[in-house]
Parts: C-alpha cells; sequence; structure tokens
C-alpha cells in the first residue's frame, strides 16, 4: 500500500554529520519518507545509515540541516521528543532490561506523563498487542530468558504501545532466522497498511524486493539512489548502488581435504549438545548449520575454550583445548569469532589500538605511541574506517568493527578458526572480504569450523558441512549439496 497523503510522514534536507577529523559520516543527505510504505534504507557498513536514522529518531543531532515530522519542524533532538512525535527505533543492539519481564520492560519504556500499569495489566498489554501485530512474545518470561527473536518482537510491541507512527528497524533480520525474518516482514507490511510509515536498514537484498516499496542507498555518506520504487532496481543494480562497483563473487578455490587432523572430538556433550564425534583437517572449514537452540552455542563456546565438556575431549594438533582467559587461547592459537562482536569480542570504551593489543602475547602493556603505531598498519591493511587508533571501538559499525576483530583473530597465524556467524549484517563487500580471509587462514593450514545461519554462504565456503538438531549432529554432508535434504535435518527429519 502507497499512501496518497501530500505531507511525508519525515522529511529531511541536507543532513551533515562528522565525528572527528575523519570524513564525514552523512554530507548533505536529503530522505523523504512516506506513511504507507516500508522504505528499506542501504549501503556499506559505515555509509551512515544507523548515524541518519539515529538523526530522526533524536538520538543523536546533525551539524547542519533540518528534520521535519509530519510538515513541523524538529527543533529539540532527543528521543522522548522524537517519541511524541511519534517516532521510534528498534536498535540493533536492544534496550531492554534482562532481569524484568516482557510486561515490566512494557510498562518501563511507558512515558512518565502515562500512566504506567501493574504487573497484571502490563502482562495483559503485551499480550493483546502480540495478539493485535502477530508478534508473540511471552509476557511474564524475564528477558534474560526470551529468545532473540522475542527480544526484538518485544522491542517494537514498546514502540507501538508508545502509538508510534515512523518506526526505524535497524538491521532486524541480522539475528533472525529464515522463518523468523519472514514473519517479521509480513508485520512490517501489515503496519504499512495500517498507514505508518516503516523504514528497514537491511544488506539482504532479498528482504528489500520480498517486502518494501521504495529504497534508498547511502555510499560513503552521500545518497546515490533517493527514494526510488524497488520495482525500478534488480539485485544486481542495487549491489553496485551500494558499493560503486559491481559486486565480487566469493572464490572458494580448492583446498586440500587429505590433511592431518587438526581438530578432534570425542563423545563431546554439554548442555543441549547430545554426544558428539567430529573430526576437522588442517586446511578444512566445516559448516555447522541448524536452527538456533540446537547446541550450536554450547558447541562454540567449547571449541573456543569458554565452557569445559561435561563429558568427552577436545583436543587440537592432539593437545586438550584449554578452559581459559583469552590471552591463554590465543597463546594456544585458537582464533575466535562470536556472534556477538560488540559483547563478546570487543571492549568498546577501548580504543581500535587497545584492541588489537588484546589478542597479544605481551605480558606488559606498550606504550601509547607504540600502541598506535602497531595499529596503524593492521588498520589500513584491513580496511577498518574509523577515526584512526585513537578512536574507540564503540565508534565503529557492524562491518568495520567485524574487521578489527578478524585483524586481530587471525594476526598470529591460527591452528583453528571457530567463527560464529562471521557475516551477519555485514554488507555485500565486507562480507565477501571477511570471508575471503577465513579462508586464507584455511589455506594457510587453519581448521576452520563456520557456524551459519544463511545455507547459500554455508555452501560457498564449506567442505562439509553438519546439521545441529535436536543437540544431536547429522552425519556429514559434502558438495554438491542437497538442499532438501538439509532443510530436512534441520527441522529434525534425519539427525543422527
Amino acid at each position: 500500500m502507497t499512501s496518497t497523503a501530500a505531507t511525508p510522514a519525515a522529511s529531511l534536507h541536507g543532513i551533515r554529520r562528522s565525528f572527528g577529523a575523519g570524513a564525514p559520516a552523512l554530507d548533505g543527505v536529503d530522505l523523504e519518507l512516506r506513511a504507507g510504505e516500508v522504505h528499506a534504507l542501504l549501503g556499506e557498513n559505515g555509509a551512515g545509515k544507523t548515524t541518519l536514522m539515529r538523526i530522526l529518531a533524536g538520538l543523536d543531532r546533525p551539524d547542519e540541516g533540518t528534520v521535519e515530522v509530519a510538515g513541523h519542524p524538529v527543533e529539540e533532538f532527543s528521543p522522548r521528543a522524537l517519541r511524541e512525535r511519534g517516532v521510534a527505533m528498534v536498535q540493533q543492539h536492544f534496550t531492554l532490561v534482562p532481569t524484568l519481564t516482557a510486561g515490566e520492560n512494557l510498562a518501563l519504556a511507558r512515558p512518565s506523563g502515562r500512566l504506567r500499569p501493574g504487573a497484571r495489566q502490563a502482562r495483559r498489554r503485551v499480550e493483546e498487542l502480540a495478539e493485535r501485530y502477530g508478534l508473540p512474545v511471552r509476557a511474564d518470561v524475564p528477558v534474560d530468558r526470551l529468545s532473540v527473536g522475542e527480544e526484538q518482537r518485544l522491542e517494537i510491541l514498546r514502540a507501538l504501545d508508545a502509538d508510534a507512527r515512523l518506526l526505524i528497524l535497524d538491521e532486524p533480520t541480522a539475528v533472525l532466522v529464515d522463518s523468523e525474518a519472514e514473519t517479521l516482514l509480513r508485520v512490517c507490511r501489515s503496519l504499512a497498511e495500517d498507514d505508518r510509515a516503516i523504514v528497514i536498514i537491511t544488506h539482504r537484498l532479498s528482504e528489500v524486493f520480498a517486502g518494501c516499496d521504495r529504497v534508498t542507498v547511502l555510499r560513503r555518506g552521500a545518497v546515490v539512489c533517493a527514494g526510488e520504487p524497488v520495482s525500478a532496481h534488480d539485485r544486481a543494480s542495487l549491489a553496485t548502488l551500494m558499493v560503486g562497483t559491481a559486486p565480487t563473487e566469493l572464490s572458494t578455490g580448492t583446498r586440500p581435504s587429505d590433511g592431518d587432523v587438526r581438530l578432534r572430538l570425542e563423545g563431546v556433550a554439554r548442555g543441549r549438545l547430545k554426544p558428539l564425534d567430529l573430526q576437522v583437517r588442517a586446511g578444512e572449514v566445516l559448516g555447522v548449520a541448524g536452527v538456533d537452540g540446537n547446541g550450536q552455542a554450547e558447541l562454540e563456546e567449547l571449541l573456543a575454550g569458554i565452557a569445559a565438556p561435561d563429558r568427552g575431549s577436545i583436543t587440537v594438533d592432539g593437545k586438550p583445548v584449554p578452559v581459559a582467559a583469552p590471552r591463554e587461547r590465543v597463546a594456544e592459537r585458537i582464533a575466535y569469532v562470536p556472534a556477538d562482536r560488540h559483547r563478546r569480542a570487543l571492549a568498546g570504551p577501548l580504543t581500535l589500538a587497545d584492541n588489537l593489543e588484546l589478542g597479544r602475547g605481551d605480558r606488559r602493556r606498550p606504550p601509547l605511541a607504540r600502541r598506535q603505531e602497531r595499529a596503524e598498519p593492521v588498520l589500513a591493511e584491513w580496511d577498518v574506517r574509523g577515526s584512526g587508533p585513537s578512536a574507540p571501538a564503540a565508534s565503529l559499525s557492524g562491518g568495520n568493527a567485524q574487521k578489527l576483530v578478524l585483524a586481530r583473530e587471525l594476526a598470529e597465524g591460527p591452528r583453528l578458526v571457530v567463527a560464529a556467524q562471521p557475516t551477519r549484517g555485514l554488507d555485500p563487500e565486507a562480507a565477501r572480504m571477511i570471508s575471503e580471509r577465513i579462508l586464507a587462514a584455511a589455506a594457510d593450514g587453519a581448521a576452520v569450523v563456520w557456524f551459519g545461519a544463511e545455507l547459500d554462504e554455508l555452501f560457498a565456503v564449506a567442505d562439509r558441512l553438519v546439521v545441529l538438531a535436536g543437540g544431536r549432529a547429522t552425519e556429514p554432508f559434502t558438495p554438491p549439496y542437497d538442499r532438501g535434504a538439509i532443510g530436512l535435518a534441520m527441522a529434525g527429519g534425519h539427525a543422527s
């Protein structure tokens, strides 16, 4: 549905925003959003998409330019002021209180001027909203026991409870499995048909064509495609607009399959993970597929040395994987790329240089000048676009943050690489670069275990692939991969 109203839901004109002395994050951006439409906002990591939407949501303010909501100029840039105008943003990193229930979080989010309901009323309100909008959430369960999909749905319900007429979703499907992503897109369409304006920041071109009416593309802080109908484009044209050149296909090349066994698991079990026997050879990439909650998290933590198995043994080159601090893991040349890069891989307040030092074995911290000197060529080699070695890691976009993690983890020539959804939420070129660097580590002899949520990606990178279902692993699949058989295994049809 497309609104015919003359007044846009929001208009942004000449928006400029800079952080430090580097290139501006936004360089004179114009954007118009309409009620009744789902508007896709595309661009490489660091293109300025989130910065632009944070300004519209009152979480940041422009250095120059004007913002209008429903035809009225915005003078005060604060979350409260924009919420009162009907603008809400669901950020990539959720803002829920983990120890409170869904109902309590909903009540807590209510503006101070509105009556906050009691626990029973709040629970009923969550249930009412969930049924109305098709966003199921367990209302009386603490947030830290909800699935990631439920947390996201609760964030959206909080915005709708505040009667948001313009809803911004930042990478909403990055943490969702395919079925959840499809449901979310249907909900967005339904909300647009209720004459709301919906903005989706996404890197998944399939979602743009499946659920969006118009598309705006940012490249290096400037608009290169301004609110054009999605129907006017195909995947190749949008990908080219995002990166400036035709996207490069990922080439896996050929990797040896007869290397020595580097990683060996014998009867390993923990939590939801049932006893598992597995071998990964030097130079091999083993893909791990499955719906979240089937033992992937347990296996990931076991391989990274974060937790010990309840039973069984894990060895790399015949030596047990230590349950140890990151320094000891690095000393054993085990690289770990967790799914939640911001919480588990980077120290946000620390500088880029200091985050790189976390991967070194130095017992004494080098002087500041030495840390920055060592960081500069690494940041250049990995094309980490920030404000230099002294910038805080928290200032990086998702793609640049992931490059920083990989630069640190792959620096010592790892024997084992544990990569959990390493390209999640990245633009195509950043995803290609990350994938190629991990594959290069395999070519240099590392055993790679790649946990993935997208089968197409796993098919492109994996020499063999196992599916976890009900905590059990299938026998390995080999190329050419049978998508139907793997899909059936993910549904629990053929786990052995």
